[in-house]
C-alpha cells in the first residue's frame, strides 16, 4: 500500500514536470524549442550513464569503421534528438492544424489516398526516428484517414494517459501493443489504417531474427504476418528534420507481391522493412533512438527464423 502511494506521488510529480515543460515549449519558437531540446537531451545523457554506455556500444558496433570522436558525437546528438522530440511532444495540445502544416511537410501524401481507396486497409510503418510522434499524428490529421496507433504503454500510467490524449486529438485512436489483436483486425476489416513502430527488440522465443547493421536481432513478426495474411498495403515513412527545424516526409510503398503467408515470407518481409529502416538511419544516424537495447537477444539456434507452422498474425 505504501509503495503504491509513493509510486503514485512520483508519477504525479513527473507528470506535473512534463506539463510544465509542455507549457514552456508552447511559448517558444521552433528554434528556441530545438535549443531547449538540446539542453534536455544533454541532461538525460548526464543523468543516465548506464544508458549512455548502451547507446555508445550500439553505435560503435553499428559503425565500427568510424572514430571514437565520431561515435561520441553521434551519441550526444542522438540524445539531443530525444530531447527535441520530448519538447515537441509535450506541446502537442497547444498546436493547431496550421502549426502542424508548417512543421511537417509530406512530399507525396497522395500515396496514402491511392492505397486507402482500395479498401483493404493500410499498414503505416516507421521507427523511433526523427519525430515519430509527429509522423503518426499528422498522417491522420492531414489525410483524414482514421489511424489506429499501436503504442507501448509507459510505466507511468498518469503520463501515459496525458500523452495519449495528445495522440488522439485529431481523431486517431491508440491501442496497447499488448492487447491489440482484436482492435487491429477490426481496423483492417473497416478498411482503415494501422500505424506501427517495429524497430524495438522483440521476444527471443516467439518472434523472428533478422539482421540490422550487420548484427542479428529479434524483430516483431506481427506487422509482416498481418500484411501477408490480409494483403494490406505497407506504406513506410520517416520524419526527417530539416535545417530550419521542420520535418520532411517522403512515403514509399513496400512491395511484397512475391511473398506468401508462411514462415519464409514473414522472415523476408520483416527483413525487407528492417532494411528500409536501416537505410533511413544511415542517412541521418542522429535521428534514431540508439538508447534502446536493440540487440539484447541472440538466436538459440542457427536457423531460428520462425516456428515450423505459419504463425498467428498477432
Amino acid at each position: 500500500m505504501l509503495k503504491d502511494l509513493f509510486e503514485r506521488i512520483s508519477y504525479n510529480l513527473i507528470t506535473c514536470l512534463l506539463l510544465f515543460l509542455g507549457y514552456i515549449s508552447s511559448r517558444l519558437g521552433i528554434t528556441e524549442r530545438i535549443q531547449t531540446g538540446y539542453f534536455i537531451g544533454d541532461l538525460m545523457r548526464f543523468f543516465s550513464r548506464k544508458r549512455e554506455l548502451i547507446t555508445l556500444e550500439n553505435i560503435e558496433k553499428a559503425f565500427p569503421d568510424e572514430s571514437q570522436s565520431w561515435h561520441n558525437s553521434l551519441c550526444k546528438n542522438s540524445y539531443r534528438n530525444l530531447g527535441i522530440v520530448l519538447m515537441e511532444i509535450l506541446c502537442f495540445k497547444h498546436l493547431s492544424y496550421d502549426d502542424f502544416k508548417k512543421y511537417v511537410h509530406y512530399e507525396n501524401l497522395e500515396l496514402l489516398y491511392d492505397n486507402y481507396r482500395k479498401g483493404k486497409g493500410l499498414l503505416l510503418m516507421s521507427g523511433h526516428y526523427g519525430n515519430w510522434e509527429y509522423l503518426a499524428y499528422t498522417a491522420g490529421l492531414f489525410s483524414k484517414i482514421p489511424v489506429t496507433i499501436v503504442v507501448n504503454p509507459l510505466k507511468n500510467y498518469i503520463a501515459d494517459s496525458f500523452i495519449n490524449k495528445s495522440r488522439t486529438m485529431s481523431g486517431n485512436k491508440v491501442v496497447s501493443m499488448f492487447d491489440a489483436a482484436r482492435t487491429l483486425i477490426n481496423t483492417i476489416n473497416e478498411g482503415n489504417a494501422i500505424a506501427m513502430l517495429a524497430d524495438q527488440s522483440a521476444t527471443e522465443d516467439k518472434d523472428v531474427f533478422i539482421e540490422i547493421f550487420g548484427r542479428t536481432a529479434a524483430a516483431y513478426k506481427a506487422p509482416a504476418a498481418l500484411a501477408l495474411k490480409f494483403n494490406i498495403p505497407i506504406i513506410m515513412g520517416f520524419a526527417e528534420r530539416q535545417v530550419d527545424g521542420t520535418y520532411k516526409v517522403h512515403l514509399s510503398q513496400l512491395s511484397y507481391d512475391d511473398l506468401k503467408f508462411d514462415k519464409d515470407g514473414i522472415f523476408v518481409l520483416t527483413q525487407r522493412y528492417t532494411k528500409a529502416l536501416e537505410d533511413a538511419v544511415r542517412r541521418h544516424p542522429d535521428h534514431w533512438l540508439w538508447q534502446h537495447r536493440r540487440w539484447k537477444h541472440a538466436p538459440k539456434y542457427e536457423n531460428s527464423k520462425l516456428e515450423e507452422k505459419p504463425p498467428n498474425p498477432l
